[in-house]
């Protein structure tokens, strides 16, 4: 199974300083900057989802109404 990946094409206004470390490490590493924004961009991603499914698993639904109090409300 093939999988295909859309991107789209943003601007950001950066701290000259992060800009400074990001041509630093493209050249270091012999990779592209928008490679290296991508993959932060991924991994803040990863552990954004990591912490909101956290959060959902301590959601506690145990003040919600039975079955039989549902059919009355409706």
């Amino acid at each position: 199974m093939i999988t295909q990946i859309q991107t789209a094409r943003i601007s950001a206004l950066l701290p000259f300083t992060l800009v400074k470390e990001i041509k630093k490490t493209s050249v270091e590493k012999n990779i592209t900057q928008s490679s290296i924004i991508k993959n932060a961009l991924e991994f803040w991603f990863q552990k954004k989802l990591a912490k909101d499914a956290d959060d959902l698993s301590k959601l506690n639904f145990n003040d919600l109404p039975s079955e039989n109090d549902w059919t009355f409300l409706i």
